[in-house]
């Protein structure tokens, strides 16, 4: 049996010792006909990463042919932000967003969020 979720297969080659394997501010693609690239208005962002784990790259299309879309991915297409088409507002980040929230400047996934979460 193949695990659905694995440890990183690439860290970041400079992270502190005792850090996330996926650790840092790490470039992502974003899909242009997703909802994530309606909300950051861009092709390409950069996130917060603090984790250990990521969807194993070999369920990346059983993912996707059973409906959940992968918008978002890393320099070697690994899956970092994951979408389904089907709900008004289904995203999931491997990317923790408030990291890059302030108090007078939320992530706009967060803002997003709330706004669609208001108006159900």
């Amino acid at each position: 049996m193949t695990p659905l979720i694995v440890l990183v297969s690439c860290p970041v080659p400079e992270r502190s010792e005792g850090a996330p394997r996926l650790s840092g501010r790490l470039k992502i693609q974003v899909s242009p006909d997703s909802l994530a690239s309606s909300i950051y208005q861009c092709s390409e962002i950069e996130e917060e990463f603090n984790c250990n784990y990521e969807l194993d790259p070999s369920y990346q299309s059983v993912m996707e042919d059973g409906g959940m879309r992968i918008t978002g991915v890393g320099e070697n297409g690994e899956a970092r932000i994951v979408e389904l088409d089907s709900h008004p507002f289904y995203m999931a980040t491997a990317f923790q967003p408030h990291f890059s929230s302030e108090k007078d400047k939320p992530h706009p996934l967060i803002v997003a969020y709330l706004k669609a979460a208001s108006s159900l």
